[in-house]
């Protein structure tokens, strides 16, 4: 042992564990043998073997207070949170004061979500431990995590006057002043900074995000800047229901708009494009952003690269090529309805890619749509440059982007331009700006007929709906039933399957009203986080309702998830931005919705899926409008037993489900964007009659 310390210490860690091994080989059962082992095999990045060296010895270990905090780091190492947490239950019990187990099981309630539980052992650890700046850090991190601002501002000030070289503590203290939203004082801080300073801050951020899965993407590296963090800790509450900075992150971008149109300084907005959808902005603000963003990302495209050499010749094989920028292809939902949506299209007439920006796809099912004749080229590991280089080789006519708004979003690809025509599968926006993509699709509902389409940009309409339902193969499990589901027998069940941040507090604030009208109904969600369910429990509890009236979905499968959703008794659409998956899902199992039209497209998609699936009365003109008709509706059961019969007796021939017909309303479209371009003309809005037959009739 004492040769493995010496070796260890000079730097020689390989020989070190030869040493250690041996020691334990002699003692099986030394623990201090074991512990030396496990450290090393982590110091060399074999966490797994280290774990189970100590798994040998665990019996031993869980005698002392720190043989157990050791045995429970290197199982949490593994992912075995459960045995680390019984590890460290352990260590606690052995000795209350043992601050490596109360500075990690702080940090394991703060990865559930419990972070005023983390602040609380966190609070233990720093009395035991006053002298420790990471322990003030640590705590800093939680109080900050529970949004409890104030009293992380204070802790920082005082560690900053015991502790004042401290990088750690004085970057925390920068982002809990814009967290807090102090953004003029965190700004001045920022521009304060040494330059070795400066880049700490940014390296500081850099390993926050990481951590992070923001549904715009990852962030080019950037300044760091005081409305940024503002606007991305107000994002992230969105996430979870938290809505107390509505109204000061709203003001915000606001600011921001405005200083940017003094300015022509432009940002990278990718992210606030899709929260902002969720705020009480005019579409007319939001598209403002939304350019803004867009002239941002451009303007970082500062490296060389090869102009785009555009075609308006047809292919020689005469067919129009279309490549696809997909979502997921981990997602059995969404490649599912990929390959569905590759399978109906007329391959005489298109030549169909797919670009994978998902790491490591599934092989299934990038094999099944390579026996469609569809090539699938994984572009996850290329850098913007080197895709759009690939992307360019296959000579497209159109290039389409599925993966807005998502993790895989890549917008660098499209702004270097890949294709002579751009456009996406689906936006969220009715304003198109100039740049990027030349086209916007939509319909006559999210457009209608009497609109001046001259703000709107070039805006394809189709005459149904614009939202493509390829996914109806899947069949619902059979199993099911409302006692396995928490829910109660007799209740009306109302739901609304959306992820929580499309959740914002007018949609709740209606569905409250609707609970106070209908006291024998629950309402329905999916399956939330618990900090999620704390902050609704507590919005529900604030609007004089009992929080046990909220349900949550269990998870499972796609087949449970689409059984469980038939026992509800009607869908209600959130506000400002509406369901579209989950809405589809309910009318597909025959529960009937209702939703209300505002003024973007966000807000008005669900109208136009419920007008395809032969609701069009369930459309509602305003939100009391929506209140008093679910009221009115779950006060009648025979009215909405009707409702539902008549959403079943449309179904078969609703425009929803023929995703046959529409699809080829989606290739009349491409072909009369091609046939335009290849005459010269510039993008402009055009309607797409409805297709009845198996032929566009639109040609190129």
């Amino acid at each position: 042992m004492q040769d493995g310390a010496r070796l260890h210490q000079s730097g020689q860690p390989e020989q070190a564990l030869v040493c250690f091994e041996r020691a334990l080989a002699l003692q099986p059962a030394d623990t201090q043998a074991a512990s030396a082992c496990a450290t090393l095999l982590s110091e060399l990045g074999q966490p797994q073997a280290a774990y189970q060296v100590l798994l040998r010895v665990e019996v031993q270990l869980l005698q002392d207070a720190d043989g157990a905090t050791n045995l429970a780091i290197a199982a949490e190492a593994c992912g075995q949170t459960a045995h680390a947490a019984t590890a460290y239950t352990r260590a606690l019990t052995l000795n209350p004061a043992n601050t490596r187990a109360l500075n990690n099981t702080a940090m394991l309630l703060a990865a559930r979500g419990d972070f005023n539980g983390a602040v609380e052992r966190m609070q233990r650890c720093l009395v035991l431990a006053p002298q420790d700046p990471v322990a003030h850090s640590n705590l800093a991190d939680m109080l900050i995590a529970a949004r409890r601002f104030a009293e992380a501002a204070a802790l920082l000030q005082t560690a900053l006057s015991r502790f004042p070289a401290s990088d750690a503590l004085r970057a925390r203290q920068i982002v809990c002043q814009a967290f807090s939203g102090d953004i003029d004082e965190a700004q001045a801080a920022i521009a304060a900074l040494s330059p070795a300073r400066l880049d700490y801050l940014s390296d500081f951020l850099a390993r926050a995000n990481t951590a992070r899965t923001h549904p715009a993407g990852s962030f080019p590296a950037r300044r760091p800047d005081a409305y940024d963090l503002f606007c991305q800790q107000a994002f992230e509450a969105m996430q979870v229901c938290d809505w107390r900075d509505q109204e000061r992150v709203t003001a915000v971008l606001r600011e921001m708009l405005a200083r940017a149109s003094r300015t022509g300084r432009v940002r990278d907005w990718r992210d606030a494009q899709f929260y902002a959808l969720m705020l009480p902005l005019h579409e007319d603000e939001v598209f403002h952003l939304r350019r803004v963003s867009m002239d941002g990302i451009g303007q970082q495209l500062t490296a060389p690269m090869p102009a785009f050499q555009g075609r308006r010749t047809p292919h020689s094989d005469g067919r129009i090529h279309i490549g696809f920028a997909t979502q997921n292809l981990r997602d059995p939902r969404i490649a599912g309805a990929l390959q569905r949506q590759l399978q109906l299209h007329d391959r005489a007439q298109f030549a169909l890619h797919l670009y994978s920006p998902t790491p490591q796809p599934d092989p299934e099912v990038t094999a099944r749509i390579t026996a469609l004749g569809v090539p699938v080229v994984e572009i996850a590991h290329m850098t913007n440059d080197e895709a759009v280089g690939r992307i360019r080789l296959d000579g497209l006519d159109i290039f389409i982007d599925t993966a807005f708004n998502s993790p895989w979003c890549r917008p660098e690809i499209v702004e270097r331009r890949v294709a002579p025509l751009q456009t996406r599968q689906i936006t969220w926006h009715r304003h198109h700006p100039a740049r990027q993509c030349d086209y916007n699709m939509s319909d006559t509902f999210v457009h209608p007929p009497e609109s001046d389409m001259e703000p709107y940009g070039p805006v394809i309409r189709l005459p149904r709906t614009c939202w493509l339902v390829c996914d109806g193969d899947v069949h619902a499990a059979t199993d099911t039933n409302r006692a396995a589901l928490g829910l109660p027998e007799s209740a009306l069940v109302l739901c609304c399957l959306v992820p929580p941040v499309m959740v914002d507090p007018q949609s709740f604030a209606a569905w409250m009203k609707i609970l106070k009208g209908l006291p024998h109904a629950v309402f329905w969600l999916g399956w939330y986080s618990p900090l999620a369910r704390t902050n609704l429990a507590n919005a529900a509890t604030a609007a004089g309702l009992d929080p046990a009236r909220l349900h949550y979905m269990p998870p499972g499968n796609r087949p449970q998830t689409l059984a469980n959703i038939a026992v509800a008794d009607l869908f209600v659409d959130t506000l400002r931005f509406n369901a579209n998956h989950g809405l589809v899902d309910a009318l597909r199992m025959g529960v009937p919705a209702i939703s209300c039209a505002g003024n973007s497209m966000a807000s008005r998609l669900g109208g136009s899926i419920l007008r395809a699936a032969g609701l069009p009365q369930c459309v509602m003109g305003s939100v009391a409008a929506l209140v008093a008709q679910t009221v009115r509706l779950g006060n009648d059961p025979p009215a909405l037993a009707d409702l539902r019969m008549l959403l079943q007796q449309h179904r078969p021939a609703a425009a929803l489900f023929d995703a046959a017909a529409r699809v080829r309303e989606w290739e009349a479209a491409w072909t009369m964007m091609v046939k335009r371009q290849r005459a010269g003309l510039a993008p402009a809005p055009f309607d797409v009659p409805e297709q009845t037959g198996s032929t566009p009739l639109f040609r190129a």
